[in-house]
C-alpha cells in the first residue's frame, strides 16, 4: 500500500509528541510493579492500620494475577479507549488528512496505519505490564506455579486488540472524540448485557477477559476458542468497516 511506512511513521511521531506513549507505558509500568506487592502485602497494610484485622488465608500467586487482570481490562483497557479516540478527531480539526489525500495518500492506509500503530503502543505497554508481573509474582511465591498465565493474558490482549478497532470504527463514524469514545463503550456495555443470556455467553468475546478463571482452572482453554474466534472476526470486521466508510466520509 503506497504511503503506508511513511504514514506508519507519522503516526509513531505523533503518539510520541502528544505523549500517549508515555502515558500508557507509565499506567502499565505502575501496574506491573506493584500488581504482586499490592497482593503480597495489602493484608499486612490493613492489619497495621485497622485494629484487630485478621486474614486468615494467606496471600498467593493467585492473588497478584487476579490484581493484573482487574487493572489492565478495567483501567487499563479504559485508558487505551480514551487516549486513542481522539485518534481521528485531531486529523478533522487540523484539516491534515485533506493535504495528504489529495497528495495520493490512501485513505486505507490512514486507517489501517492508525489502527497498526494503537495497536502497537498498546501491544508493548501490555506485554510489559505482563511481563513484570510475571517476574515479580515469582520472586514472591517462586513455589507457587500456576498454569496458562500467558495464555490468559493472551486472551484479554486480543480483547484489547478488539477495542482498539472499534475506536476507530468509532473516529470513523463520529468526529468527535467524544462520541467515538461514548460508541465503544456502548458496544462493551451491550456485550455485558448479551453476558447476562447463558446461551450468548460462550460466543462473547468479554468472555477473553476471564484470565483469572483460566488460570485458577474454573475455565478450560478450549473454552475460549469460541469468543476468540469471534473476538478476531468483529475486530476484522470493524476494521473494513471503518475503511469503507472512511473511503466514502468526506474531510
Amino acid at each position: 500500500m503506497k504511503g503506508f511506512a511513511a504514514f506508519f511513521k507519522k503516526e509513531w511521531l505523533e503518539n510520541l509528541h502528544n505523549h500517549r506513549l508515555l502515558i500508557l507505558a507509565a499506567l502499565f509500568l505502575i501496574f506491573g510493579i506493584t500488581n504482586a506487592p499490592l497482593a503480597k502485602y495489602t493484608p499486612e497494610l490493613l492489619a497495621a492500620l485497622a485494629d484487630g484485622f485478621t486474614l486468615n488465608v494467606a496471600p498467593v500467586a493467585l492473588d497478584a494475577w487476579t490484581q493484573f487482570f482487574k487493572n489492565a481490562s478495567s483501567l487499563g483497557m479504559s485508558v487505551v479507549i480514551i487516549l486513542f479516540g481522539s485518534t481521528l478527531a485531531n486529523e478533522y480539526s487540523r484539516g491534515t488528512l485533506v493535504l495528504l489525500v489529495t497528495k495520493g495518500l490512501s485513505r486505507r492506509v490512514v486507517i489501517l496505519a492508525k489502527y497498526a500503530v494503537s495497536a502497537l503502543i498498546m501491544s508493548g505497554c501490555y506485554w510489559l505490564c505482563y511481563t513484570l508481573t510475571y517476574g515479580y509474582t515469582a520472586y514472591y511465591w517462586p513455589e507457587n506455579q500456576l498454569s496458562h498465565t500467558a495464555l490468559a493474558a493472551a486472551a484479554l490482549w486480543a480483547l484489547g486488540l478488539f477495542y482498539l478497532a472499534l475506536t476507530i470504527l468509532g473516529g470513523v463514524l463520529f468526529r468527535q472524540t467524544f462520541t467515538a469514545i461514548v460508541f465503544t463503550g456502548a458496544i462493551v456495555a451491550l456485550l455485558s448485557l448479551a453476558n447476562l443470556v447463558p446461551a450468548l455467553e460462550r460466543w462473547n468475546p468479554l468472555q477473553l477477559g476471564a484470565g483469572t478463571a483460566l488460570i485458577s482452572g474454573e475455565i478450560t482453554p478450549g473454552e475460549l476458542v469460541t469468543p476468540l474466534a469471534v473476538s478476531v472476526a468483529l475486530t476484522l470486521f470493524a476494521l473494513v468497516l471503518a475503511v469503507k466508510r472512511f473511503a466514502r466520509k468526506g474531510l
